[in-house]
Parts: structure tokens; C-alpha cells; sequence
């Protein structure tokens, strides 16, 4: 008997990802691995300066690249891990769920292996989204 092919969802935003697949003892999802970001440094921001005597916060536009680039080494942590998965042979299929620019960052770091496996993907972010209600997202995504 052919056993049915249950297709691993990474769900990921710029700080957090898991991986969901369907239950095998019910029809929910369940989570089976969560990956984080490293905290960044304490204290002001990166690219936040204080003026003076008024204390007038002033933005030098460092920190947002500073930002963006912490969410970049995160994208590039969560496709390793999809690429390290891929190697080891434990993925036939993948599906993607990440907010436009984190999935875009996922995509482009992916191994040509791993980009093979890649069945679907979706512009969303789920990463809050409970177990229990993300059958409604997920269903119409394991089909395809």
C-alpha cells in the first residue's frame, strides 16, 4: 500500500518560522519544528541619534538597513534549514507561507534541489495563526 504523501508547510515572517504538516491521527495541523531569530543588541537602535538638549530623536537612516539586513540572515536561516531537509532526503514537497518580501528572500536562497521540491507558495502571514484554524489556509495549498 502506497502511503499518501503529506506535504510540509514552512511558515515563516522576519523573526519566526515553523513547520506544519497535517496530523496523522486527525485532520488538524500540527507544529513540528520552530526556528528563531536571534535577539538584536540591547539598547537604542542602530542609526538613532539623540540632538542635543531637546533630546529630539533624529533617524539617520542606518537602522533601517540594519533592519532589513537582520531579516535577510533570518531568510537565509530558514532556507538552510529547508536546504539541509532537502539533502537528507526528508522532503518530496514543500509548501511556503511568508509576507512578500520574507518569501522572496526564502526563494532566492534556496538550493536548485530544494527549489524543485518547492510545489506551492503563498503571500501571507500565518506565523500566529494557531494550529487549529490554519486548515482553512492550508487545505486548498496541500491539493495543488
Amino acid at each position: 500500500m502506497i502511503k499518501p504523501l503529506r506535504t510540509p508547510f514552512v511558515i515563516a515572517d522576519a523573526s519566526r518560522a515553523r513547520w506544519v504538516q497535517r496530523s496523522e491521527q486527525a485532520d488538524d495541523f500540527v507544529t513540528l519544528k520552530e526556528l528563531r531569530a536571534s535577539n538584536q543588541a540591547h539598547g537604542h537602535p542602530t542609526g538613532v541619534a539623540f540632538e542635543g538638549h531637546t533630546g529630539q530623536r533624529f533617524n539617520i537612516g542606518e537602522r533601517d538597513a540594519a533592519v532589513r539586513e537582520h531579516h535577510l540572515r533570518f531568510a537565509e536561516d530558514v532556507a538552510e534549514a529547508i536546504n539541509a531537509e532537502t539533502e537528507a532526503g526528508l522532503t518530496e514537497r514543500l509548501v511556503v507561507i511568508a509576507q512578500a518580501r520574507m518569501l522572496g528572500a526564502i526563494r532566492q536562497r534556496l538550493h536548485p534541489r530544494a527549489s524543485a521540491r518547492l510545489a506551492r507558495t503563498l503571500s501571507k502571514d500565518l506565523t500566529k495563526t494557531p494550529d487549529h484554524e490554519l486548515g482553512a489556509w492550508l487545505r486548498r495549498l496541500e491539493r495543488a
